[in-house]
C-alpha cells in the first residue's frame, strides 16, 4: 500500500515538474529517448577525455624537450653548439606549443559544461541562444588550438632535431 502511494506521488511529482522544465526524467514515457541522449554524452564524454589526455601528453613532451634541452645547453654542451639561433627558435616554438596546448585543455574545461547542460536540457541553457553560440566559439576555438599546438611542437621538435644534426656533424 505504501509503494503505491508513493509511486503515485512520484508519478505525480514528475507531471508537476514537467509542466514548468522541459527536462527528460526517468519516469517520463520517453525514457528510452532520455537514456539515449545520457548514453550518447557518456560516449562522447569519453571520447573528449582520451582527446584532453593525448594534448595534456603532447604538451608534457614539449616541457620536457625544453629541459632536456636546457639542462644539456647549460651543462656539457655548452661550448660545443654552433647555431645557438635555430636552437632558440626551436625552444620558442616549443614553449609556445605548450602553453597553446594547455590552453586548449582549458578550453576544453568549459566546453564540458555546456556539453553537461546541453544532455541534462538545463532550461535555463536551452532558453538562453547565447550559452549555444559560446559552445560552437569554444568548439572552434578548440581545434584551432589543437592544430596550432601540434604544428608548433612538431616545428619545435624537428628544429631541435637538426640542431642534434648539426652538433653530431
Amino acid at each position: 500500500m505504501h509503494s503505491a502511494i508513493f509511486i503515485d506521488l512520484t508519478v505525480k511529482l514528475a507531471v508537476f515538474q514537467r509542466s514548468f522544465f522541459p527536462v527528460y526524467y526517468p519516469l517520463m514515457q520517453d525514457m528510452t529517448q532520455w537514456q539515449a541522449e545520457v548514453e550518447m554524452h557518456r560516449i562522447n564524454l569519453e571520447a573528449r577525455s582520451h582527446r584532453n589526455s593525448f594534448y595534456e601528453k603532447l604538451a608534457l613532451l614539449d616541457g620536457g624537450s625544453v629541459a632536456l634541452v636546457i639542462t644539456a645547453v647549460l651543462g656539457p654542451l655548452h661550448g660545443i653548439i654552433k647555431h645557438k639561433y635555430l636552437l632558440c627558435v626551436g625552444l620558442t616554438f616549443l614553449v609556445l606549443a605548450m602553453f597553446t596546448l594547455l590552453w586548449r585543455n582549458l578550453l576544453a574545461v568549459e566546453y564540458e559544461f555546456h556539453a553537461a547542460a546541453s544532455t541534462a536540457r538545463d532550461p535555463a541553457y536551452m532558453q538562453d541562444s547565447s550559452t549555444r553560440t559560446q559552445a560552437r566559439r569554444l568548439s572552434k576555438n578548440i581545434h584551432y588550438s589543437e592544430s596550432t599546438g601540434v604544428l608548433l611542437s612538431a616545428i619545435g621538435l624537428l628544429l631541435l632535431l637538426v640542431e642534434v644534426w648539426l652538433i653530431l656533424i
